[in-house]
């Protein structure tokens, strides 16, 4: 997930990115091919004031990417 966070520019000011990263990594727990709705869903609860969400969908969708391809 950080992975995806750095290289996607998910990271804005910081301050909602700890909630975000962890709702995010319990969105992949059971569903490592999320839509992009169902990541700007999981991620609603979680305000950010910097961003329209766009690079930390991206960010998600890139370690959801990476899930997808590591075994097990």
């Amino acid at each position: 997930m950080q992975e995806g966070f750095t290289e996607q520019h998910g990271l804005q000011c910081g301050y909602c990115t700890p909630g975000v990263m962890m709702t995010s990594v319990a969105l992949l727990e059971p569903n490592r091919n999320p839509t992009e709705q169902e990541i700007r869903e999981a991620v609603s609860g979680n305000l950010c004031r910097r961003t329209g969400y766009v690079n930390i969908v991206k960010a998600v969708q890139h370690a959801a990417g990476k899930l997808r391809q590591s075994p097990g």
